[in-house]
C-alpha cells in the first residue's frame, strides 16, 4: 500500500501534466480507438519510434502482457512519421499485434511526452494512474492495476 502511495505521490504532477482525457487514434488496421470505446477496460498507450532501442527493447514484454490479459488494450503510437506500409512490415519482423498507430509528433503532442518511449495507463474508468517515461515492463504495468 505505502509502494502504492509513494508511486502515485511521485506520478501525480506527470499525470496531469501528460495524459490527455479522451483521444481519438486510428490504427493501421482502421479502427479507431478511444477511452470512451474501451470503457471498463485498462488502457495502455504507449509511445514509441523505430529509431528508439528502449521502446523497441519493452515491445516483447507488452505483446506478453495483451496477450495475457483481457481486461487491458495495449495501444502502441508510433510517433517518428513511418509509412504504415513500412511500419507494418517493422512490427511484422517484432511480432507485435497489439493494435498500431502510424503517428507522428504532432499526434503525439496531444500526450505531452518528454521523451520516448512514455507510457499512459488509464483506468477502466478512462482516468490517467500512471505515467512512465522510459522504458516500460510488465511489473510496471501490473503492479498499477487493481
Amino acid at each position: 500500500m505505502l509502494k502504492r502511495l509513494l508511486i502515485l505521490l511521485l506520478t501525480a504532477p506527470l499525470i496531469a501534466h501528460a495524459a490527455p482525457s479522451a483521444f481519438s487514434l486510428t490504427d493501421m488496421q482502421g479502427k479507431t480507438h478511444t477511452l470512451a470505446g474501451h470503457q471498463g477496460k485498462w488502457v495502455l498507450v504507449n509511445l514509441w519510434a523505430t529509431w528508439c532501442a528502449p521502446c523497441l527493447g519493452e515491445m516483447r514484454e507488452l505483446e506478453a502482457l495483451a496477450k495475457a490479459r483481457d481486461d487491458l488494450v495495449i495501444l502502441g503510437v508510433a510517433v517518428d512519421g513511418q509509412s504504415p506500409r513500412r511500419l507494418a512490415q517493422f512490427v511484422e519482423k517484432l511480432h507485435v499485434t497489439y493494435p498500431i498507430v502510424a503517428g507522428d509528433e504532432d499526434m503525439a503532442k496531444q500526450f505531452k511526452p518528454r521523451g520516448f518511449p512514455t507510457s499512459i495507463l488509464y483506468d477502466p474508468s478512462g482516468k490517467p494512474v500512471l505515467v512512465k517515461e522510459g522504458a516500460v515492463t510488465r511489473k510496471d504495468i501490473e503492479s498499477a492495476l487493481h
